[in-house]
């Protein structure tokens, strides 16, 4: 499997607004049958045991699943082009699935795929790892929200696991800002145990958006 330029298992490297190439060859002793395609987005688990804490933002706005029968001989090259939305960044999952005439199953292809976007605002904060907050407490969020051309609104959410808004904080910036600080940012946590997800949303100057967040576990 080859895509943009890339041999799995190594990953790929792709800007938004542009084209996901892929190639995948694929061959048989006897005859092929079907091949899946698996296009979605990389945050909160992993195929090869390196999973990665980052911020993605548009992962359910870039995903493919697809399921195509094969002609029955023993070598097919399959090409694939998705397009890219010009408002994702992130890390993304391609996984190949192939079965033969026999029914027998190939070894499952994956690959990370690394979408960079230099358009929309970013947030960035210094987790390695989804962080563990005190059940009951205030957190400040740590990290930065940049912009080359200028922010014009920001805004923190803290939701429970089911999405219910807890609470709702405008991030301070004034219009034009190219760069803010997140510590500014805190939240009253819930009582009791459980998940809560953190949403980062901003807009610049120029329009563009960048929704993304992470999850926390409440102890």
């Amino acid at each position: 499997m080859v895509v943009n330029g890339a041999l799995a298992p190594q990953p790929a490297e792709a800007h938004a607004g542009s084209v996901l190439q892929v190639t995948i060859d694929l061959r048989d002793d006897d005859a092929l049958e079907t091949v899946r395609l698996d296009l979605h987005g990389g945050a909160g688990h992993a195929h090869n045991g390196e999973e990665a804490f980052s911020l993605d933002a548009g992962l359910s706005d870039f995903e493919e699943f697809d399921t195509d029968n094969l002609p029955g001989n023993a070598q097919s090259l399959i090409m694939r082009t998705f397009d890219i939305p010009s408002h994702v960044r992130g890390r993304w999952h391609l996984i190949v699935d192939a079965t033969d005439a026999a029914g027998n199953v190939a070894e499952t292809a994956y690959m990370d795929i690394h979408i960079e976007n230099d358009s929309i605002p970013l947030f960035e904060v210094p987790y390695t790892a989804e962080p563990v907050w005190v059940a009951g407490t205030t957190v400040n969020l740590l990290g930065s929200l940049t912009d080359a051309d200028g922010l014009a609104s920001a805004v923190a959410r803290l939701q429970d696991d089911g999405g219910a808004l807890l609470a709702e904080v405008a991030i301070p910036l004034t219009p034009g800002d190219v760069a803010v600080d997140l510590a500014s940012v805190s939240f009253d946590l819930p009582a009791s145990a459980g998940e809560v997800e953190v949403v980062l949303e901003a807009t610049d100057l120029l329009g563009f958006n960048c929704l993304t967040g992470f999850h926390a576990d409440v102890e």
